[in-house]
């Protein structure tokens, strides 16, 4: 098991226990939102990139893993189905990355999230930024011409 040390608390985070929660994540957003209850952290906040579509940005207020489960349930119902799939994924002790791609009514567009880890390994902070093209797409191409 790989650990990193957090000088600002001196605590550490298990690799292991981060990727249990970065594993959940797109299976939480396809559909069951009370999953956030089991990964997120007490001070969980995500941030967006992006607006909704009348210019409002409800996530703002996200102040727990119960505010963000009521959330993913609002927005669940705002997208119905929508599925997100994984593209690529990076843990280190208490930062991790993850690339998805995003299908919504015939259209693929892809994002990045980064994530802050708790010591146990629960998600406290997200950074969220969506685009216009498929992760995937880029992945692959980048891998065909290094």
């Amino acid at each position: 098991m790989t650990t990193s040390n957090d000088t600002t608390t001196g605590t550490t985070t298990s690799d292991a226990a981060a990727r249990r929660s970065l594993g959940r994540w797109l299976e939480m957003w396809n559909g069951d939102g009370e999953i956030a209850r089991q990964i997120c952290a007490d001070d969980f906040r995500i941030h967006f990139a992006v607006t909704e579509p009348d210019g409002s940005t409800p996530a703002d207020d996200i102040r727990s893993a119960d505010d963000f489960a009521t959330y993913l349930a609002w927005w669940h119902g705002q997208h119905p189905g929508v599925v997100f799939t994984p593209v690529a994924d990076a843990v280190d002790g208490e930062h991790g990355r993850l690339l998805w791609d995003m299908d919504a009514q015939g259209r693929r567009v892809g994002g990045v999230d980064v994530f802050d880890f708790a010591p146990d390994g629960r998600v406290r902070r997200v950074w969220s930024v969506g685009g216009q093209r498929s992760m995937r797409a880029e992945a692959e191409e980048a891998r065909a011409h290094p």
